[in-house]
Order: C-alpha cells, then structure tokens, then sequence
C-alpha cells in the first residue's frame, strides 16, 4: 500500500510516544524485580493489567514499525489530477455544499484525533475515493449505493471544483523538492567556493548527516529491500493470473491458467484451490511438481502420480499492486545510493554550547502570512532520505541559514514563498529550548517555556 506524508507523520509521533510508554514500563518492572515486593508491586512475568498493557503497546509499536517498512510512500502529491496526497474540493449536487478531502489509499496512522483533525481524508475503497481518482478539476463524478434496510438504490452525483496545489499546512518530505528551491543563495556561494578551493573541511559536511538521519536510511533501506522482493515476485512466482507452462515426464508441453474460480470458458486451467494447484501455488520457473492425487473415470476411483516441470512462467495478466516506483530498477537505483551513504556518511553530535548547529534540537516560533507557526525541529546538513518539513530544517535552506549559530530567545528574518501572495516576502521569528531536553509539547508552546523559565 501507499502512505502520504501526513500518515508517515503520524505513524512516527505514535511510535515515539509508545517507545515511551515501553521504556517506562521497563523502569517499572526492573524496580518491582529489585524490590521486596511490597504491596502493590507486581513482577513481568505475573499476570497482572500492567503487564497486559506492556504486550499491547509491544504489538502496536511492531504493527506500526512494520507499517512504515512495508508500505511505498507517496514523495510529492498530484495537483492537476486526483491521486493519493492530492487536496481537492467537490460540490454536491445534491446538498450544493462543498467539501475538501485529501485521497488516500488507507487511513493507516490517520485515526487519532490530533492528527490534522480539519482535513477530511477519503480512503480509496469508499465510493467517492473511488470515482474522483484520476479526475481533474471541472470534472463530474456519480456513484450509487444502497441504505442499510432500505431496497431503493440512492445516488450522488457532483464535481469537481477545486484541486489545492499549495498549502501553508503542508506536510511533505523535504527531498521531493527541487533541489535548486531548497538552496539558500548564500549557501551557494559557500558551496561553489569550497569546491573550486577544494576545501575538504566545507566539502566533508556533505557526509555529516545526525542519527536521526542515519535511522531514516536505515529505515528506507529495508523499505526499498521489501519492495524489491514484493515487484520481483510479479515476475518470477506462480500466482492468481499466471499462464504456466508444464512439462511432463514424457516431455509433453502444456499450458494452464491459474485461477482461483472455475472459468469454464478457458480450456486448460488449475484451479489454486485444487490439489495440484495447492503444490505449484508460489513455486518458481525451473521448479519439480511431484503429486499424488485421486480422480474418478467411468465412475470408478483412481490414483495417479503428477511429474512434471515448471518450464515458463508468464505474468503478464497478473494483477499488479500500484506501486510509487517506476520499475525494479528505480528501487535498484536508489537502493545503491542508500547502501553508500550509509557506508560513507559520519554521524555528528550536536553543539553543545547551546548554540544552534548541525544535529541541534530546537523550538521555532515562525510569523508567514499572519500566521503564527510552532515547530520542534532538528537542525541537519541536507535532507538524505525521507525528512518530512515539520520535522527538520535544512542549514542549506534560506531558513537554515538564518538560524545557524543563534543562542536562546534570538530573533531572525529571512525570506520565504507566500502561498497567498504568490510571492516571496520577508518573515521573521524567533528560537528557544535549544538542545534543552524539556518536554517536546512543551517546548512547542513559547508562552508556557517562557512562563517556566521565569519560575
């Protein structure tokens, strides 16, 4: 499946939140291992409402983890037709009421209530997230279903008015970007001079990267391995859809269908369900069939002995999951570069001076467009994988690198691109909690740091 960058967001909040709650939960077992066991203490092993709470988080944080591995991610969203990610508005005929939605493929990570609460996601399997994928602005779109108890048939019909291609709420991953609009003008002057004096000092912070970093790489490694192994199977392994061609112990050729249903139009086919079917389901070009099975013939019972060889397989019918890459070898591509950077990259500390540097950690109160934006971020060099905005800034960035060497309670300005003017205008800010460790919901609100800092 496909996951937009607000259900990777959320995905990962989830797991952090739960990492804590397990690691409390360790402290609290060791102390009772420790202890004399007094009342109301409870050991791991007991059978108590605690430790049932343990196991579950430990599910979720594995379900959860698993999500992010095996599902492909959406980088930039459509905004001339409907696809996953895309923002759009449609009219009702009926009720002549507008509503925006966001397409996804699956509500993964979008069900708690903190989570982009305003927007509206629509899941691909509903009857609208069906019929609006793929449409453009103007078109119209008409689906039909049936009332739970009700015979008569109801239909909704309506169009499409409005796809959002900019947002000052959006949440996307920094690398989906053109390259050229992350770069600040200052930080090309630095680059393009260090490469023409060589400067390995300035060259050598291209391979910094933070360990926040290095884990997203590491992450996207075994994501790009799961997706590798999952295209492959299309090509190579018997499913649903494969025409196979058998070769017996006589040497006679045949080919079959695989189906999950009887299709009494095709002449030759195997059913999955079937015996034989059950033994070449999942096997592979080159592999033996040796079976045992029992028919009947002229209404007696006989056995007989199946050999052959899988010589062909032919996918090409074969159903396929969507995918985000455009083939085997796009994953082989961005795999290799993975690979390396892992290998080469050097993992960084933050500054510990509390001045904002590469791997800093960093409350930002940011003023764009009448708008007061909080954000918790992680300094970095550039972005290497998939760093959502709300997360990280860039120190290559117009942002990055305005902020880069500040102390606690500084103020900056620095230029940004106005979604409502379609411009770019001067914004200003200011920064706090550097590298502190305070609570991070804390630490986003300025006014409550500022309050505990007074005492």
């Amino acid at each position: 499946m496909i996951l937009i960058p607000e259900q990777v967001k959320a995905l990962r909040e989830e797991i952090k939140r739960l990492e804590e709650k397990k690691n409390d939960y360790q402290e609290y077992f060791k102390e009772c291992d420790k202890s004399t066991l007094e009342p109301g203490f409870v050991k791991f092993q007991d059978n108590t409402l605690e430790v049932d709470d343990y196991n579950t988080i430990c599910k979720k944080l594995d379900s959860y983890k698993r999500a992010l591995i095996e599902n492909e991610f959406v980088d930039l969203k459509e905004t001339d037709t409907i696809n996953y990610g895309t923002e759009f508005t449609v009219l009702f005929d009926d009720t002549k009421e507008e509503e925006t939605y966001i397409l996804v493929q699956n509500t993964i990570g979008l069900i708690r209530a903190n989570i982009n609460s305003e927007k509206g996601y629509m899941p691909y399997d509903s009857n609208l997230g069906r019929v609006v994928m793929g449409k453009t602005v103007d078109d119209s779109f008409s689906y039909t279903f049936n009332l739970k108890g009700k015979k008569d048939a109801i239909t909704i019909t309506g169009k499409i008015v409005n796809i959002i291609s900019k947002s000052n709420k959006d949440i996307h991953f920094i690398m989906s970007r053109p390259k050229a609009a992350r770069i600040s003008k200052k930080n090309e002057i630095i680059r393009k001079k260090a490469y023409m004096e060589n400067d390995t000092k300035e060259l050598n912070k291209l391979h910094e990267i933070t360990l926040s970093q290095y884990k997203l790489l590491k992450e996207e490694q075994e994501r790009l391995s799961y997706s590798l192994v999952k295209l492959k199977q299309y090509e190579d392994r018997i499913m649903v859809g494969s025409l196979v061609t058998l070769k017996d112990k006589r040497d006679r050729i045949k080919k079959y269908m695989i189906v999950d249903k009887d299709n009494y139009d095709i002449h030759s086919e195997i059913n999955v369900n079937s015996v034989i079917g059950s033994k070449i389901f999942t096997k592979h070009k080159g592999d033996f069939v040796k079976e045992n099975y029992f028919y009947r013939e002229n209404g007696k019972g006989k056995t007989t002995t199946y050999t052959g060889e899988i010589v062909d397989i032919d996918n090409s019918l074969v159903e396929k999951e969507e995918s985000v890459y455009a083939s085997i070898w796009s994953i082989y591509s961005r795999l290799g570069i993975v690979n390396k950077m892992l290998r080469e990259s050097k993992i960084i500390a933050p500054l510990s001076d509390n001045t904002i540097g590469i791997g800093s950690k960093v409350s930002i109160l940011t003023f764009e467009d009448g708008i007061i934006q909080n954000r918790r971020v992680e300094i970095i060099n550039q972005a290497v994988s998939t760093e959502l905005n709300t997360d990280y800034i860039e120190a290559i960035s117009p942002l990055g690198q305005e902020i880069i060497g500040l102390k606690d309670n500084e103020m900056f300005d620095y230029r940004y691109y106005s979604t409502v003017d379609n411009n770019t205008l001067l914004g200003n800010g200011i920064v706090y909690d550097i590298n502190n460790n305070m609570n991070e919901e804390l630490a986003k609100d300025p006014l409550t740091y500022q309050k505990k800092r007074r005492g």
